[in-house]
């Protein structure tokens, strides 16, 4: 079970992440960053970190979306659909880098464990290919 971090980008933005690592506290296989899909760091993203860890991984999620809305976590309704698709709107229209500083800050966070890989859901995927 890991739990909430705060982060800081190149340019002084401090944002929360959700780390786990390897059970027992052993050494870790290596690093692994975890972008979000359009709901945030809900309770899902959270167990795929979990799962990562619990194969022996340390795990950075960081939020994607607190540059436009801190604390997004959302469930999968409709609703809940079109407000994250807002964010993620929101959040693609940032002047460079964006979200894409954030996202490095991870990878360097991670990296204490060795090698950093990286895997996205929904629009965590689109984002692995620009990160």
């Amino acid at each position: 079970m890991g739990h909430m971090i705060d982060l800081k980008s190149a340019d002084g933005t401090t944002f929360a992440a959700y780390v786990a690592g390897p059970a027992g506290n052993p050494k870790a296989k290596g690093g692994l960053v975890v972008l979000q899909e359009i709901f945030g760091v809900n309770s899902h993203i959270r167990s795929v970190a979990d799962g990562y860890a619990a194969e022996g991984y340390f795990v950075v999620a960081p939020a994607t979306f607190h540059r436009v809305q801190p604390g997004v976590e959302l469930g999968y309704t409709e609703a809940d659909m079109g407000t994250g698709f807002g964010f993620k709107t929101a959040v693609e229209g940032l002047p460079a880098p964006g979200v894409m500083a954030d996202i490095q800050a991870a990878i360097d966070h991670a990296s204490q464990a060795g090698k950093v890989g990286i895997v996205g859901y929904c629009w965590g995927g689109l984002l692995t290919w620009r990160a």
